[in-house]
């Protein structure tokens, strides 16, 4: 197995140095899968703030030096190295309380999650591959097993259990059975794991190849519940396997899940655009994306009630954008698997042509692309005296450039606008 130039360089420098050194983790994972590696990980026998003297001459800095890691950056490439050690007891569920660093890489590795995650390379030591674990034949029968016993670990950090549903959903592996079972006699332990560890690993798992099956998992343990704060999140095959058919980006997938959770189905499930607004702010996800998840959201549901007609595709385009239009539309059509409607069928294909007109023609869609700002109202004389009119008149102008884009000039604008309030006045005299 060939290895970076950058980090054969920095596990020669700690062997003349005279220490131990192994590549660790999920890099040697990816490795041995032959997926590509970004970030590696090293173990040491040195303390880290030998590894900081030794690699003196290059940028280092304690990324867990509390914990025994120093990471080293050499040629833009990131590498932690982080020292033998044992821990004790997790109180906070997330960090141990002490951490005892130790000669031997069995014992490090016996602290480690999975299988597949404890094992240790080095090509330059007499034994190259350590595997006190058997994690290359888990790797080979494609198995997810902790280390030792499956509760212990999961009680040390209990987020293990969200990194083992993620990582099958990414390697498309199975659960060992044991480790299965410990991961349900333990998932409420998950209560006491910050909101946004929880949110990282949901999101790699709802972008992984294999989104199907780790929400089907997290559905089967009651974790899916757990996550949502709901008491009835029911998902099943079909329903994740769309999930798993829309673009793997982060917003497309949660919306979809929040949909199909709900769609034509009997469910209890509470709904209200405030209730989901709180789940997703309590996982910490940022106002902006909450945003665009509910706005996708509502969208969703609205559009099999929609008239297709190139107004309301302009206007559904010009809300959302046309990749979240599309995408919306993306959403039904993996729908019809489900409901199998010919009128359906028949709307989703009018949709999509008027969409591909809109995208072609350049067609201005979106409020900013008017050709008047509020300062060519209030030139035409039109709400000089209640700003309010302003407002009022620039969204008139916005609809009719909806219903017909030629009409989308400045002149033609401002004249119907005149014509417009003209007619008001005269009516109320």
């Amino acid at each position: 197995m060939n290895l970076p130039e950058t980090l054969e360089y920095i596990m020669k420098k700690i062997m003349d140095a005279g220490g131990q050194v192994y590549l660790v983790g999920g890099a040697l994972r990816d490795r041995l899968l032959g997926k590509p590696v970004t970030d590696y990980d090293l173990a040491s026998s040195f303390p880290p703030d030998r590894i900081q003297e030794i690699f003196s001459a290059e940028k280092t800095w304690p990324s867990g030096k509390r914990f025994g890691t120093v990471t080293v950056m050499k040629n833009d490439i990131s590498v932690e190295i982080t020292t033998f050690r044992e821990e004790s007891v997790y109180t906070d569920s997330r960090h141990p309380d002490r951490v005892v660093y130790v000669s031997d890489i069995r014992r490090d590795l016996a602290r480690r999650d999975f299988t597949i995650n404890a094992m240790a390379y080095n090509p330059y030591h007499a034994e190259v591959f350590i595997d006190p674990f058997s994690g290359r034949k888990d790797l080979e029968n494609r198995i997810i097993r902790a280390v030792g016993s499956p509760v212990e670990r999961f009680n040390e950090d209990p987020l293990r259990i969200m990194r083992g549903l993620r990582l099958a959903a990414q390697l498309n592996f199975e659960i060992h059975q044991e480790t299965l079972e410990a991961m349900r006699a333990c998932y409420r332990d998950l209560n006491k794991v910050s909101a946004e560890r929880l949110r990282t690993e949901l999101d790699r798992l709802l972008l992984s190849p294999h989104p199907d099956k780790g929400l089907l998992l997290l559905d089967e343990l009651g974790i899916l519940s757990l996550l949502l704060q709901v008491k009835d999140a029911r998902l099943d095959v079909q329903r994740t396997q769309i999930i798993k058919s829309i673009q793997p980006y982060l917003i497309y997938r949660f919306a979809a899940l929040l949909f199909l959770l709900y769609f034509e189905r009997d469910t209890t499930l509470p709904f209200s655009y405030d209730f989901w607004k709180n789940t997703l702010t309590r996982l910490r996800y940022d106002n902006k994306t909450i945003f665009h998840i509910l706005n996708m959201l509502r969208s969703c549901f609205c559009f099999p009630d929609m008239e297709i007609t190139p107004f309301t595709i302009r206007k559904l385009c010009g809300r959302m954008g046309a990749e979240d239009t599309r995408q919306i539309l993306e959403l039904h059509k993996e729908l019809q698997q489900i409901r199998k409607s010919p009128n359906m069928t028949d709307k989703l294909q009018e949709a999509e042509l008027l969409l591909k007109w809109v995208i072609d023609r350049n067609e201005p869609v979106f409020f900013h692309q008017l050709a008047i700002n509020g300062n060519d109202v209030l030139q035409a004389g039109i709400g000089t005296e209640n700003g309010r009119i302003v407002g009022e008149a620039l969204n008139l102008a916005y609809e009719w450039v909806l219903e017909n884009p030629a009409l989308n000039q400045r002149d033609c604008l401002i004249m119907k606008l005149k014509e417009h309030y003209n007619s008001l006045q005269e009516t109320s005299d």
